[in-house]
């Protein structure tokens, strides 16, 4: 690209978007550890290469009159060794490069992303290419990289492609949720990872009719209850994203989900079982997993973006409007697990990778204290606890769970300070 080319966000990335702020932005962040030593050079060539093929992946967040924008670059991410805390905020910045930056240390590779860019799926989509590039090129490929999908087809806005104006919408019918206490420290962040073999997750979830993202949200449910060390009046409830691509084909790399939720009402109980949780809270994401369903959920987000009221107010006055919408779901929510799924890589590529990670990032911005992610990867599970202060109650008692009903589990923490 000679100039700079712009692009409306998405209707998910509007909401990202107005919580973004010069010291806090939604960032995520996936993690490959390899077979050997990451080279910098030969990551910066593979950088490069991808380029022309994901446009929106190279872009950053700036703000316009109306709404917010994406502004399109020919400038490289930021590639730099790990030296500090990871998920350091990428936020409303002054320079040209894109809103998402590559960091390594030793054999361990990360993509730290902006949520205004894309969701987990789209951004692994970028990630494995970006792997399989590395790696050819390291192997000494000289052939040009190539995509089947387009540049363009990368960066559709699928939320656009697929509202129905005019169409049904959803209903919010959920409570204000169980919060633990926002006692949060000044750019700290804790990381606590619990690995397992995947098919014993499986084997476990299957042995309440359920599926692993269903019955690790049930694990939730229960460590929230016992963490809080007293009786819960409100709801506990799950907020779990949707990977809308499962349903409505696109090759987008941006955002394409939404929001469902498991929800479980303790009544002030603190004599709750696991099995209980499960019977009570079977076949709820079911239930909302149905495209029409998700159709409908689909159409209330868009006719946001579709208001022709909500056009012509200027961003200053929308902006505070949105984070007040903003504050008011997530006030209905008491974490967020958001499980990727078995991700499987081809045979030469999963040969120099050991292990993944995915870390669903700070939301001390969101008014949650702690988020969830899980990612499963040559047979094993690494499920992620990520909190913005110290209190390490919750992870403890999901832990504890698992190992109660048989599951091996082995932990793993980091934390810090970033700058």
């Amino acid at each position: 690209m000679s100039d700079y080319r712009f692009v409306k966000i998405d209707t998910a990335s509007i909401m990202f978007s107005a919580l973004s702020s010069k010291k806090w932005g939604r960032t995520f962040r996936f993690a490959a550890v390899l077979k050997d030593e990451v080279d910098p050079d030969i990551l910066k060539n593979a950088a490069e290469d991808l380029r022309p093929f994901f446009p929106c992946m190279y872009s950053s967040l700036r703000k316009g009159f109306f709404w917010n924008y994406q502004e399109l670059t020919d400038e490289l991410p930021e590639i730099r060794q790990e030296w500090a805390r990871p998920l350091l905020p990428i936020t409303k910045r002054n320079d040209s490069k894109p809103d998402f930056r590559l960091v390594y240390l030793k054999n361990r590779l990360a993509i730290e992303c902006s949520h205004s860019l894309g969701d987990g799926k789209g951004v692994m989509i970028y990630f494995k290419r970006l792997l399989e590039r590395y790696t050819d090129l390291k192997n000494g490929e000289t052939k040009a990289f190539s995509s089947s999908v387009t540049a363009e087809e990368r960066s559709a806005n699928a939320f656009s492609d697929y509202f129905v104006k005019g169409g049904e919408k959803a209903k919010d019918t959920l409570k204000k949720a169980y919060h633990f206490s926002e006692k949060y420290e000044d750019d700290y962040l804790k990381l606590i990872f619990a690995m397992m073999p995947a098919e014993e997750i499986k084997s476990r979830a299957h042995q309440h009719a359920m599926t692993v993202t269903e019955y690790l949200s049930c694990v939730l449910i229960l460590g929230v209850i016992r963490a809080a060390k007293k009786p819960i009046k409100e709801p506990v409830t799950i907020a779990v994203p949707v990977n809308l691509r499962r349903f409505f084909e696109t090759h987008s790399a941006r955002n394409f989900t939404v929001q469902t939720h498991i929800t479980f009402e303790p009544d002030g109980r603190q004599d709750i079982t696991l099995d209980e949780i499960c019977e009570k809270t079977r076949n709820e994401l079911k239930s909302q997993l149905k495209r029409d369903e998700l159709q409908k959920t689909l159409n209330k987000f868009g006719s946001l973006a579709a208001n022709p009221v909500l056009k012509i107010v200027p961003n200053v006055i929308k902006l505070p409007a949105l984070r007040k919408i903003q504050k008011n779901t997530h006030n209905k929510f008491t974490t967020i697990f958001t499980n990727y799924g078995e991700c499987v890589l081809d045979e030469k590529l999963s040969e120099n990778v050991k292990r993944l990670e995915f870390i669903n990032g700070d939301t001390r911005n969101y008014g949650l204290a702690v988020t969830c992610s899980c990612i499963s990867y040559n047979g094993m599970l690494s499920l992620c606890f990520s909190m913005a202060n110290r209190d390490t109650s919750f992870a403890t008692e999901c832990i504890r769970i698992l190992t109660e009903n048989g599951t091996k589990v082995r932990v793993e923490s980091t934390d810090g300070n970033g700058e």
